[in-house]
This record gives C-alpha cells, structure tokens and sequence, in this order.
C-alpha cells in the first residue's frame, strides 16, 4: 500500500470537519467554497491522464493547471506530448511549472490548499473518493460521466456537495451544452411532438469480454495497488489485438470497475431524453435479455425498460435501453474490433423500432447514427445523437441537422471545450453550473440500476425491479448490488459529518 494513504483520510476527515463552519448562511457562495478574485486564473488539478484527460485537455488549459495525476508515468509522460502537440502558446503557459503525482491522496496533501477547482477523469471506480476530498475541501469539481460507479455512491455525492452551498459541479457530459441538444428540447418543450410517452435509446458499444487474456505483472513504474483503488486487487491484463485488456480503457467492461455498455455511453446518450421530459428517478425497470460471457465481466447484450412515473407536467414514460450484439451475432473477435465496436452496424443490437423510422422516412441509405435516441411522440418522432446530429420525424416539425462521420470528423473532440468552459464561467458566476449533480446523479444512479437490472437477471432470474431512488423495494438479495465494499484506506462514507 502506497506510504501516503495514511494521511488521505486524516485530510478528508479535517477537511470535512471544516466543513460545519459557515454552511447555515443561506446563498450561492457561502461557506468554505473558495471565491476567485477577478482577473485571476482559477487554480487546477486534473486526475486521471488517460484517453479522456487527453481529450479535454485543450479546455482544461483556459485555465491554470497546477497538477496532473495518474498512477501510470507512461500517461503522465503522454500529457506532455499532447500539450507540446496542441502548439498553442497559452496553453502552454498555463501548463508550464505543472506538478506531476501518481495518487492524488499526495497531491491533495501537497497543493490542495492551492486549488479552486479539479477535474476527474479516471476509471469509474476511482470517481468517488477525489471527488468526495474535493467536495470536502470547498473545491470545484468537475466529474465525468458516469459520476459513481454505485447507486449508494450517487447519493453521497449529492449528500456531500449539499453540505457545502456555492460548491459548482458539472458532469462530463458535454452534449449538454451543445445547441443541437438545447433546440430540441426547446421544440419538445413547445410541443413539436406532442405528449412523448415513449424514447428509444440505443449504444454501439460492446463493453465485455468473450475471454478472460493471460494476467501478466503490472509494466514497471505502474502503482497497480493505486489505480485498482478501492476494488480488489486485481490481476493486470494488458491491450492485445483482440481485447482491451484492463488498463489504460478496457475497465469499462469489468464489474468493480466500470459499469459495461450503458456506463460508459449511458449518460451521454439518455441525457436528452432526461433533460427534455424532466425525468429523475424511475420506479421500476424490467431486464428483457442479458447475455453475459464471462465471469467477471458485463454483460455482452442488454435490454433494459425503465418506467418514469406520470408528474405534475406528463404522463408516464416508457425508456427503453438497448446495447451490445444483436441477436443471433456471435460475441467474437471476427465481430468487432478491441474497443468494442462491431465491424458492421447490423451486428449492433439497435431496437427494431428505430430501423422502422430509418425506412419510413427514406433514411435506409443515410441510417441514423450507430448510438441516440428515438423519441415517439403524439404528433411527431425525433431522432437525436448527443454528437450533435438530428432529424425530425416529419421534417415539418423541426430543423434537421445530420448525423456526422466521426471518422471523417475528429473535430469533434474539441466539442469538449464549450463544456468545461461553462464549468469555468460558473465558479467565476457564482452560480450552478448548466449539468451539476443535483440534474446529473439522478441519471447515473439510473445507469447503476441499469447494472443491478443485469446482474439480477442473470444470478437471481428476476425480470422486473421496484425501486424507489435509493433502493430496490422487492429483491433484499438484489438491493446488495446498490453498494459496494472497498479496501481498507479507500472507503468514501468515513467521515461523514
């Protein structure tokens, strides 16, 4: 165990100790939340160098970054070829003089009197506990999606950030601050399709693994006792032809460590739906096919139908969930590539009823993007993917903006930027940020759930869950998977105030 886990909860418990003074005056921006002088950079810390840091990495570079974490030398080394890569002279003084820590309990030890926000971009099961010493330190946090890798973990986030008024959040959903979503949802709002009490929502992502790759020791100057964190330790599985392995993306296929097909791209995609139709905690989900290969690893297929109950503004909705291979398909490597991602689109488990409205509507030779969303409506349909591409179903109810080629277009990466800017402008705002927790970890403990429908399929036969935000009402044996338990020195619930 890395020597400096025994000072991260000494910090995070002072810290949340601190915490109890000053939050009882009503307002945005009281308390321990740090105010930013005008004119000055706000003061930055991103954990987690991997794929998705690289990728934002531009936008995070508005501001200044005073420390990069990862408990691998390679990612940290990789950083400093992307910012040399970027060419931009602002970005690099922003990060010039960056301080470099392979856990972030060192780094909060360190600098983190220094810090006005963090941006959080590991493995789903390392989200959490930074997130949670942040919190507790009156820092900003910005967190990707998922948010938590456990419903339990999705109600702590909220209760820890309630206790700290002015704190901005924002989760990484970044097609929330697209003006392609908002449109829609201004369309939807204005009643361009009518009462919606169906959304058909679909992944291209196969996030499992057909056969568990030969465990090989850890690459040398790798802290693998640091990155499996507060999950077991677990054997290392390097990249190879055919499968991801584990470190530095395929996590997201492993239980206790990432959340399969719908954490990684469930939020990006059922965020529309959520955000147009005021939806925030379903009262039931049925699993209707869940087809597991592996020990160890989710499910290569999911059906999921979560039920949203009727409110004060609609009626009830229908959200059904559909990823993987499609029936008949078999989970090979002649079948998709490493990441995940099927050879063809008509391998991918895409609900029959969206290939309905690609014919209808003469799209058969233009199809929908591989992932999005279908909205069924009284007067009208929508199609919407989260990397900006739509059409209204006639074209008489909206704008149409096509899909786009994301391999012809990289440009989309630098989509990112708006996002992370909107983060930025809040803490210098004061106010709530456009996709904080309060909006946002409804929608990932609905992921979790999501999880649960899996799991409780396969092990316990059961077809249909109660839940009631917090819990499964009708399984104690399923209620178990809404929590987890972590290693000693990495549990998030110690010292709750």
């Amino acid at each position: 165990m890395h020597v400096s886990r025994r000072t991260a909860f000494k910090g995070l418990l002072a810290a949340g100790a601190l915490c109890s003074f000053g939050i009882g005056n009503p307002g945005f921006g009281q308390g321990r939340v740090k105010q930013i002088e005008k004119g000055a950079k706000l003061r930055v810390a991103l954990i987690g160098c991997g794929i998705q840091g690289r990728m934002i990495i531009n936008a995070i570079l508005l501001e200044k970054l005073v420390a990069i974490v990862d408990p691998d030398p390679k990612q940290l080394a990789r950083m400093d070829s992307e910012v040399r890569a970027l060419r931009d002279p602002a970005a690099s003084a922003n990060y010039k003089d960056v301080k470099k820590f392979s856990t972030y309990q060192d780094m909060f030890d360190a600098v983190g009197d220094e810090l006005d926000a963090v941006i959080i971009e590991t493995p789903n099961h390392q989200h959490i506990l930074p997130a949670v010493m942040a919190i507790r330190r009156g820092i900003h946090v910005y967190l990707d999606k998922p948010l938590v890798l456990t419903a339990a973990e999705g109600d702590l986030l909220l209760e820890e950030t309630r206790k700290m008024p002015g704190l901005v959040t924002q989760c990484g959903t970044y097609g929330h601050t697209f003006p392609s979503m908002k449109y829609c949802i201004d369309r939807i709002n204005e009643g361009a399709l009518g009462e919606v009490k169906e959304v058909w929502c679909y992944d291209d992502r196969v996030n499992s693994i057909f056969s568990r790759p030969a465990s090989m020791p850890p690459p040398k100057g790798l802290d693998w006792d640091s990155w499996c964190g507060g999950s077991p330790i677990c054997d290392y599985y390097p990249e190879t032809p055919d499968q991801d392995g584990m470190h530095p993306h395929g996590w997201h296929s492993w239980i206790g460590y990432g959340n399969g097909s719908i954490g990684n791209l469930g939020m990006h995609i059922m965020d529309v739906a959520f955000w147009a139709l005021g939806l925030k905690d379903p009262d039931s989900v049925k699993c209707h096919d869940a087809k597991f290969a592996l020990n160890g690893a989710w499910a290569y297929r999911d059906v999921f139908e979560f039920h949203f109950p009727a409110n004060e503004k609609r009626g009830e909705v229908a959200l059904h969930w559909w990823d993987g291979l499609n029936d008949g398909v078999p989970y090979k490597k002649e079948y998709l590539n490493k990441f995940g991602l099927p050879h063809r689109r008509e391998w991918l488990n895409i609900p029959p009823r969206v290939l309905e409205e690609e014919k209808k509507w003469g799209f058969e030779k233009d199809p929908f993007y591989s992932n999005g969303v279908l909205f069924i409506g009284s007067k009208a349909n929508l199609w919407f993917t989260h990397h900006g591409g739509y059409r209204f179903l006639p074209n008489s109810a909206g704008w149409c903006n096509p899909r786009i080629d994301r391999q012809k277009d990289f440009n989309y990466r630098r989509n990112t930027l708006p996002h992370v800017r909107e983060f930025y402008t809040a803490i210098r705002e004061r106010r709530e940020a456009n996709d904080n927790f309060e909006y946002a970890v409804p929608l990932a403990k609905t992921v979790c759930l999501g999880n649960i429908s899996a799991l409780a399929h396969n092990s316990l036969n059961i077809s249909e869950l109660k839940w009631n935000g917090s819990h499964v009402t009708n399984s104690a044996e399923a209620d178990k998977w809404v929590a987890k338990e972590y290693r000693k020195g990495w549990d998030p619930f110690e010292g709750r105030i």
